[in-house]
């Protein structure tokens, strides 16, 4: 089984060109225990933790078919909370029927709150968005990166945008940034396509955590830099391959 790990998505075969697609997030400390380092209802911990890992699953080209989440706290009332946000951010993602499945913790009193959620997708192995780059290939950045309290609770994701960058063949790939900030995941591109990151002078903190995936890197062909800003006013060219 010829399974390989592609940034922080594991893809593994399925039958015939059929690839599984298999993304996590975790989050420990936030929540409203007496442990809880960052106090925050566990509806909007859930919530953000599935962002992140629908969003890889979305960036891959890959359609979510399962999520898995492992509550390490009692179903009453953290568990239910977590339930909560969990719904309401399939529904940004328009998936409500989705397969869902999880665990709490019921034999032991918690004194933190902790959480982890898998996400599961599959995609045909030519829907799979992981391009090779060419030189002078374009990294934008949609939005900026946002961590803790600067992070918009209400926030809906980039599901919508994410589905038209699909489409476009002259995106290569689509990166959601999470706690090691901008510069890693374009070094990360380069490094995967033998090429060097070179970045362009912005205002934009390339070093900062982007916390919950509130951030997208897009890289793309030069000549659709113009059609891709259009989908996401807010964006920015911030450097080459």
């Amino acid at each position: 089984m010829n399974s390989f790990i592609r940034r922080d998505l594991a893809i593994i075969p399925a039958n015939g060109d059929t690839r599984m697609v298999i993304a996590c997030d975790s989050c420990g400390a936030i929540g409203k225990k007496s442990g809880d380092m960052f106090n925050l209802s566990p509806r909007y911990a859930a919530k953000f933790t599935l962002r992140v890992a629908l969003t890889e699953i979305f960036c891959s080209g890959a359609k979510p078919l399962a999520i898995t989440n492992g509550v390490s706290c009692e179903m009453h009332p953290t568990g239910e909370q977590t339930i909560q946000g969990i719904q309401e951010e399939l529904k940004n993602a328009d998936l409500e029927s989705i397969s869902i499945i999880g665990s709490t913790e019921e034999n032991f009193t918690t004194s933190m709150t902790a959480l982890s959620i898998t996400a599961i997708g599959l995609a045909k192995k030519s829907e799979l968005k992981f391009n090779h780059a060419s030189k002078g290939d374009k990294l934008i950045l949609f939005s900026t990166p946002q961590v803790g309290n600067e992070v918009d609770l209400e926030s809906t994701g980039f599901y919508s945008e994410i589905r038209q960058l699909l489409r476009l063949n002259q995106v290569r790939e689509i990166v959601p940034i999470g706690s090691k900030g901008v510069a890693y995941e374009a070094n990360m591109l380069a490094i995967l396509n033998n090429m060097e990151f070179k970045p362009f002078d912005t205002e934009i903190d390339l070093l900062k955590s982007a916390g919950p995936a509130t951030c997208l890197l897009i890289l793309c062909a030069e000549s659709s830099v113009d059609q891709i800003m259009s989908i996401y006013p807010k964006s920015t060219i911030i450097g080459e391959l």
